[in-house]
């Protein structure tokens, strides 16, 4: 007979991943703003957004970024990140839900902050 035990488990980690690349895209916005409110954004085809006054534009100028391929690398990153999570909380929901949600804030946090010091790498664009 066959162990099913592992599959509750798998199901679970299976919707965390869903819902951790799902976070992480919408996050995007969230985090590129708190970039430019704490550092600098890159406003594609514009200069970069500064401070409270560039943080829409820094929003909204991520949304470029996630239609030309970055839904991809996030929305991946925070389905990894969200399978890893649940698989290591166990049987606990509520904490699996959580620490889903917090990766997905650090894997779009982590997006941000890569495209505002792309510069230093590949040079002024």
């Amino acid at each position: 007979m066959a162990d099913t035990s592992s599959t509750g488990d798998n199901t679970g980690a299976l919707k965390a991943a869903c819902l951790g690349a799902v976070a992480a895209v919408v996050l995007a916005p969230l985090a590129a703003a708190v970039v430019a409110i704490v550092y600098r954004f890159p406003v594609p085809l514009g200069e970069y957004a500064r401070g409270f006054g560039g943080a829409g534009d820094a929003a909204l100028g991520s949304l470029f970024y996630l239609l030309f391929g970055g839904v991809l690398v996030v929305g991946i990153l925070g389905a990894v990140g969200g399978f890893i999570a649940a698989r290591s909380a166990g049987r606990n929901t509520g904490r699996a839900l959580r620490r889903t949600l917090v990766v997905a804030a650090i894997v779009a946090l982590l997006g941000a902050i890569s495209l505002s010091v792309l510069e230093f790498f590949v040079g002024p664009w």
